[in-house]
């Protein structure tokens, strides 16, 4: 009996693969797979969370069962689910939450913005703090100065920032409270913006000036309750779901904010996250409070880092002045805000992150300061080397040869930024020559570098077509082209997205594309990106998005 049944076990070992039942198969659709350039299949086949097959109609039909879900495509198309590998996730509440932070990204007038504020002061308790997130001056017609603030609300302090993140706005009230005077210094690496011809800051704090506002001694409103909290990062990471995006990189992860994860891991939501702990957190991490993490739904084992300054904001550090007048000295000779932190300082940070066998991920816009950050990753490998540590560089935005040579030379890994179609217009002050080496996404792919892109969300919004559609055609929305040289086309930009994304987490065998084994993280489209105008592609419809084999999101 004992050999009989060894037999029988043989004999099911020896069967052929396509004796496997499928949880989901897609069928009669267009399918990327990225294998290849160019790479196209029918249907495809799902189990356990994992790609079973993929081929033709007639190929994938084999894996069908009694209890095999099937999805007729119809002729649309399937990419692999997108990786938006940094943004900056937040729970989203009820406007009458007290707690609510407004978004300003969409309001289009200062009068508007105005309004907002005066409709949320109505139902905030006197002497609480309004925050505000994703101002755009040039949709206000200008900078929300403290007077234009005032307007809203002199009872309540308010802190507006900035679209790029890099600087914020504040009315007297909350100046007042932060003590930033006529008398008050710019700090290291931040500046107060002031009056004309006066030495009275205007309420416009960049950089590092807006530690002042944050140490500030007002009332703050009250916290949400952890199941409030919960809600709202479910809530939030439902609609990045619907947009198409099934990976994301949290990239200011503090310790609680780990703990939130932990529980989205625990309970199953689906969504795979990569957390990068934000640097002052980094003693928790050497001491073992935080521990690296690497399971299918959770990663930690990258390090946040900023060195430098903001590209929409005007703020980072160049090699060359900026075109533009200097309104303080009346010449062209702004080269930006330098970065607070020293070259000394920023290598010895670097060591201690990479000795310890963490990832860097270092937040760095200008080409000054892209090179300090180069300089420092190559000190801490020169000193103690390791195999392939993939250190990143996020935005990398303005770049030269030689910084994409060292780049290749040192497998350093740029996340670049995509959001041309929505800040595009802030570009002209850096000119054409190095408008030209902006995000240089053909440069980088000619040179065989590996990238990944992002959305910086809320900084631009994390849709994935509007953040596609804004890769390959590098347009603004009034339709300039910002570095005509560096379009890519959209097989490659998905690749990008995808596959890129998940190498920065050492995950390209595992997501990223469309292949056997890989997980079953997929989207279905309305159209194929690859196949119609590019300025077309912001307006696919998301229609279906599944993760782990599993239909998370279905459009109505």
């Amino acid at each position: 009996m004992k050999k009989i049944y060894m037999l029988l076990l043989l004999l099911l070992l020896r069967l052929p693969l396509h004796a496997q039942q499928a949880d989901l198969i897609l069928t009669g659709g267009n399918i990327i797979t990225l294998q290849q350039k160019g790479d196209r299949a029918q249907a495809i086949a799902m189990a356990n969370g994992k790609i079973l097959a993929i081929g033709s109609n007639a190929d994938i039909a084999k894996y069908a069962g009694s209890n095999t879900k099937t999805i007729q495509l119809n002729g649309k198309t399937v990419v692999p689910g997108f990786n938006d590998a940094h943004q900056h996730p937040a729970p989203l509440y009820p406007f009458e939450a007290v707690y609510a932070t407004l978004r300003v990204d969409t309001v289009t007038s200062m009068k508007n913005l105005i309004a907002l504020i005066k409709k949320k002061a109505a139902i905030t308790p006197k002497g609480m703090l309004i925050r505000g997130v994703g101002y755009n001056e040039t949709a206000l017609g200008g900078q929300p100065i403290r007077d234009s603030l005032d307007k809203a609300t002199t009872d309540h302090p308010v802190f507006i920032s900035h679209v790029s993140g890099h600087l914020a706005a504040a009315n007297s009230y909350l100046m007042d409270k932060a003590g930033i005077t006529e008398a008050t210094k710019d700090p290291a690496g931040g500046l107060f913006e002031r009056y004309l011809h006066t030495n009275t800051p205007d309420g416009i704090c960049k950089e590092s000036a807006m530690g002042y506002l944050r140490k500030a001694k007002v009332t703050n409103p009250p916290q949400p309750t952890e199941e409030q909290e919960m809600a709202g990062y479910r809530l939030y990471f439902n609609q990045v779901l619907a947009s198409g995006v099934t990976s994301i990189g949290d990239a200011n992860t503090s310790p609680q904010k780990v703990e939130v994860y932990r529980k989205l891991a625990a309970e199953n939501f689906p969504m795979r996250f990569n957390l990068l702990i934000w640097w002052e957190y980094l003693d928790q991490v050497l001491n073992g409070n935080i521990a690296k993490t690497e399971t299918d739904n959770l990663r930690i084992a990258g390090i946040k880092v900023v060195q430098g300054n903001s590209l929409s904001g005007k703020t980072c550090w160049l090699m060359d002045p900026y075109e533009m007048i200097n309104p303080l000295t009346g010449k062209q000779d702004y080269y930006g805000i330098p970065p607070a932190r020293s070259q000394a300082g920023l290598d010895s940070l670097f060591w201690k992150i990479h000795h310890a066998g963490w990832q860097i991920a270092c937040h760095s816009n200008g080409d000054r300061e892209i090179t300090m950050v180069i300089s420092a990753i190559e000190k801490a490998q020169q000193q103690d080397t390791r195999p392939n540590p993939r250190h990143r560089i996020e935005h990398c935005s303005i770049t030269n040869q030689k910084i994409l040579d060292d780049i290749k030379k040192d497998g350093i890994v740029p996340v670049f930024h995509n959001y041309l179609y929505e800040l595009g217009e802030k570009m002209a002050v850096y000119g054409d020559k190095r408008l030209s080496m902006l995000h240089p996404t053909r440069t980088a792919q000619e040179m065989g570098i590996i990238y990944a892109l992002h959305s910086d969300a809320p900084i631009s919004v994390y849709p994935a077509m509007i953040r596609l559609g804004s890769t390959v055609a590098r347009k603004t929305k009034e339709g300039v082209v910002i570095g005509a040289n560096q379009r890519i086309d959209a097989e490659d930009a998905i690749k990008a997205y995808c596959s890129g994304g998940a190498y920065t987490t050492y995950e390209e065998k595992k997501k990223g594309s469309l292949l056997p084994g890989y997980f079953a993280d997929m989207v279905i489209l309305n159209e194929d990106p690859t196949a119609i105008d590019p300025d077309k592609i912001r307006d696919i419809v998301v229609n279906t998005t599944i993760v782990g084999g599993k239909v998370v999101y279905q459009a109505k």
